[in-house]
């Protein structure tokens, strides 16, 4: 049978208990007995929780900074790499002056004012495949425009710190670049003379353009390292840019001769791209 209420036993136990509870607290009241209990168990709380976050907390923490501390540099990096970038293109612009604009006043005028303000964008590679680029007959990249304008770039000129490297063709984001070296791409170029012209198309080869022309048509003569440059006609490119430097002259037979163009510039060598209309 369940007992309702406690034994008079165990009230006489539990009265002793609070007794000699009581006791222990006011003789620990006047007489400090317990102190040196109390901080030395303080002391053992300090002491855990300190070993418990030197081992837990900041080996976790010391990782998470790490890591932040690494991206900020590598965004870093890449923003130093970008505007490095940008500054050879600008020196670029300002080393071929003339044949990147038509109004020569406004570069003038820009000397004086030690403001550059130059009618490029700024481009983002996006993707380039380079197995693609190095094997096969289809040249393309992809880039995006940086600070995105309403403006038309179809048809404009790509460019990099060490000349031309192609041309958009298409109206959308991102931008499909039709490389120099790609089979269907054509460019009219010209001897720094003036007395030899040709269209030169993409050979399939990373940095190699063909021009086939008749000798019997042409009297300037063909020499190995000789300077090639845009002839401007087309409009997609301005005059006088240099392009490469012949490599290879192919006498094919009486009616053709084939020169290997090997170009100055390359896709590959860089991130950032200048796009110009012409």
């Amino acid at each position: 049978m369940a007992r309702i209420s406690p034994t008079f036993s165990k009230k006489i136990s539990f009265s002793l208990f609070i007794i000699l509870s009581t006791c222990i607290i006011i003789f620990d009241i006047t007489s400090s007995s317990f102190q040196d209990i109390r901080n030395s168990f303080k002391s053992f709380k300090i002491s855990s929780a300190y070993v418990i976050k030197t081992i837990s907390i900041e080996p976790i923490s010391s990782i998470k900074q790490k890591l932040k501390s690494k991206n900020n540099l590598i965004k870093e990096n890449k923003y130093l790499k970008d505007a490095l970038e940008k500054s050879y293109i600008d020196n670029y612009l300002l080393s071929r002056e003339n044949s990147f604009f038509k109004d020569h006043e406004m570069i003038n005028d820009s000397f004086i004012s030690s403001e550059y303000n130059f009618f490029y964008k700024i481009a983002q590679l996006k993707s380039l495949d380079p197995n693609m680029y190095k094997c096969c007959d289809k040249h393309r990249m992809f880039v995006e425009i940086i600070e995105e304008s309403n403006n038309d770039i179809y048809q404009s000129a790509v460019f990099n710190n060490l000349g031309l490297v192609g041309q958009i063709i298409n109206k959308k984001s991102p931008y499909e670049v039709l490389l120099l070296t790609d089979i269907n791409h054509s460019i009219p170029i010209k001897t720094e003379s003036d007395e030899f012209f040709c269209n030169a198309k993409g050979s399939g080869r990373s940095d190699i353009i063909i021009c086939s022309f008749n000798p019997l048509m042409w009297d300037e003569e063909m020499k190995l390292e000789t300077t090639i440059f845009s002839s401007g006609l087309g409009g997609i490119y301005p005059r006088n840019i240099e392009i490469g430097a012949i490599k290879q002259i192919i006498n094919v037979d009486s009616n053709q001769t084939d020169i290997e163009i090997e170009l100055f510039s390359s896709p590959m060598e860089s991130d950032l791209f200048g796009v110009l209309k012409f």
